[in-house]
């Protein structure tokens, strides 16, 4: 006897008309409950079901839209399905020949009253005039190769799919190659359904995103919009809740930029990481994952001899956009969020003047404005952050006019944001690497807290390639783990390297894993070494590109070699050698948690203003020490206790202190002093 699973889920206030159904994710062969609360009067009600075979899909604007419905009678009278007789709920068993693999089904219930007046749920002019449900077995096997008829094909089992979360859109197949494609209908929405973890989002729009790069790549960038009230509640690839339901989402190719093949292969670590370190590090940064992004265009799943036709399509970045409540971990303020290249992301509510506050500020940053200014209008330790890990990130296509945002606090200063991050780690010059704000560097003591930022950027992130201790290392093995899941022969970047290396629609076919491979840019040309001819080769590029690295310590910036480039970038800017001495720090008795840091010593001859204190989380995913976790400054001694509830969770602490000089001068940090609780 097949089991009818039973799911309530509230639309809607417990009087007001609803409807739902049940089980919410029905398997192929399986009977749905449609239960609908309606209004007290209801004599008669109907059930119209749609239902839309793979490869047929039918748009809310087609003239079968509104034409091919099945109606199935609903009742109220406590039996074959119905809850209870005469309570106002009228529920209807949907036969289970209607649950096929892949097929989306809508439905409206039609009710009416005992005058002969009928009213439709959801509502005629509803943005989406229908509910739906989804059938779905889970994912067929996938063969593929990266050459066909040259190198062996791999097969990826159904068992190993169900690693990454996938994102299916449900459309037709013309509309999705005019999308991404035809350079005439670039950015012109297109009309579809998303479905994520078994929720569908029925006619959304979709289309191609981009400027230069848009249609010239093969594998292209994606948009997506959602229907205002149906907003996606997203999650990363951990299963952690990005920090807001997201109205439109972004899709990233992931190392497939035309201007970029020499890092096609890398799956998108660079934007995911780049964009988790400008998190890390305080800048307000959108959140970036990754999803397997399947096309539910055509009739077969996979097709037997092709590769390349059916629902697979790859790993792509899902990118959150500019809006403050996406920005940060921990929600920040509602504010105006600006893209340098497309205007205005987010007024907040009573802000009538937002056109007028954004150029302003831009114009007050290219009026050589005094120090005085810049630190009233400008969020200082954001703009250092984000400007010092561009340095040590390799962010060549970075432009005052473009590849960046501002968000604007309550205050009225303004921090900058991050944004098209598929040119990074390259140790050559490219566009200017700065944006307007980098005109503060000019006044000299701004120029020390920068240099003080970028010095302790290093000492937390860069100073470690292991895969273990907080720094970059760990940050690129935990992102990367997602890619490489254990207990599988096979990886999610050689998949990719499958679907597209010689994809028909690929314009730089064969640019996969390419080693070494050459490029040029306008700071002139390098070449790309792998240690190793995959994806682990790729994370091992990035971690050396970012720490100290280079066997011969010859770092110059736009000097074209990959080994140590970011880390030495950012050296060279953070130089200056009149910075108070490096303390050591260890644990004195005294107290439960108190530490002591020598002496102060200055070269330069300054005296001590203060000893700065860090405590810093390490080891454990999502605990990396350039994250803050607790500061505090001690204006004299050499000693300090730290409060134990900065130590309450099981796991490892790191302890560092470094001396600022009365010229605002900051030296290193320590070397840490660990603290592990178990």
């Amino acid at each position: 006897m097949r089991r009818l699973a039973l799911l309530v889920v509230v639309l809607a206030p417990s009087t007001a008309p609803a409807a739902t159904h049940s089980p919410a994710q029905p398997k192929p062969g399986e009977p749905v409950l449609v239960t609908a609360r309606l209004a007290p009067g209801t004599a008669k009600a109907v059930l119209r079901l749609q239902a839309v075979a793979p490869g047929k899909y039918v748009r809310k604007t087609d003239p079968a839209y509104e034409k091919d419905w099945v109606d199935l009678p609903m009742r109220d009278d406590g039996t074959d399905g119905d809850a209870k007789a005469g309570d106002g709920e009228f529920s209807v068993r949907v036969p289970a020949s209607f649950q096929q693999h892949r097929w989306l089904v809508r439905y409206r219930v039609v009710a009416t009253d005992r005058a002969g007046a009928k009213t439709q749920l959801p509502a005629t002019d509803d943005a989406c005039p229908n509910f739906a449900w989804w059938c779905d077995a889970g994912p067929a096997a996938w063969t593929g190769t990266r050459d066909p008829g040259k190198t062996p094909p791999l097969t990826f089992p159904a068992d190993f799919l169900g690693t990454l979360q996938p994102l299916h859109l449900l459309a037709r197949a013309e509309d999705v190659a005019r999308s991404q494609w035809d350079g005439s209908a670039h950015q012109q929405p297109q009309l579809g359904t998303i479905v994520y973890r078994g929720v569908v989002y029925d006619h959304v729009q979709y289309r191609s995103r981009g400027q230069g790069s848009a249609h010239i790549a093969g594998k292209n960038k994606w948009g997506l919009k959602f229907n205002p009230g149906r907003l996606l509640p997203f999650a990363d690839h951990a299963g952690v809740p990005f920090p807001a339901p997201v109205g439109s989402l972004d899709l990233n190719p992931g190392g497939s930029t035309p201007y970029l093949p020499v890092l096609r292969g890398i799956a998108g670590l660079d934007e995911v990481l780049s964009m988790r370190a400008y998190r890390l590090a305080g800048v307000p940064s959108p959140p970036a994952t990754w999803v397997q992004w399947r096309v539910v265009d055509r009739a077969e799943e996979v097709k037997a001899g092709d590769q390349y036709t059916g629902d697979l399509w790859g790993v792509y970045v899902a990118l959150g956009n500019m809006n403050p409540a996406l920005l940060a971990d921990r929600r920040l303020p509602d504010g105006l969020t600006v893209s340098t290249q497309s205007g205005i992301k987010h007024t907040p509510k009573g802000m009538a003047d937002a056109d007028k506050t954004w150029e302003a500020f831009r114009a007050g940053m290219r009026a050589n404005p005094a120090e005085a200014w810049w630190r009233a209008n400008l969020d200082l330790p954001a703009y250092y952050s984000f400007h010092a890990l561009n340095r040590l990130l390799g962010n060549v296509d970075l432009r005052p006019d473009g590849n960046h945002g501002y968000y604007r606090r309550p205050d009225g200063r303004w921090a900058p944001i991050p944004w098209d991050n598929d040119m990074m780690f390259v140790p050559r010059h490219h566009q200017p690497g700065h944006v307007d704000a980098v005109g503060c560097l000019r006044h000299p003591r701004i120029a020390v807290e920068y240099r003080n930022r970028g010095r302790e950027i290093l000492d937390l992130f860069a100073a470690d390639a292991g895969d273990r201790g907080g720094q970059v290392g760990q940050l690129a093995a935990d992102l990367a783990a997602a890619l490489t899941p254990a207990g599988h022969a096979v990886d999610w970047p050689r998949l990719d390297e499958a679907v597209w290396n010689r994809h028909p629609r690929m314009n730089q076919k064969g640019s996969y894993y390419v080693n070494p491979a050459a490029a040029e840019h306008f700071g002139g040309r390098w070449t790309r070494t792998l240690a190793t001819n995959d994806f682990a080769g790729f994370r091992r590029y990035v971690v050396e590109f970012c720490t100290d690295s280079r066997p011969a310590k010859t770092y110059a910036p736009n000097d074209g070699d990959q080994r140590g480039y970011g880390w030495g970038y950012l050296a060279h800017e953070a130089k200056d050698d009149r910075i108070p001495g490096t303390p050591a720090v260890a644990r004195v008795e005294g107290g439960p948690q108190r530490f002591r840091a020598s002496a102060f010593a200055s070269p330069a001859g300054a005296g001590a203003a203060a000893l700065e204190w860090r405590v810093g989380r390490v080891g454990k995913r999502g605990w990396y020490e350039l994250a803050e976790h607790w500061r505090a400054d001690a204006a004299t001694g050499a000693d300090i206790d730290i409060p134990a509830d900065v130590f309450k969770e099981p796991g490892e602490y790191r302890v560092r202190a470094r001396w600022r000089d009365q010229t605002g001068r900051c030296g290193h940090w320590s070397p840490p002093a660990a603290v592990v609780v178990r």
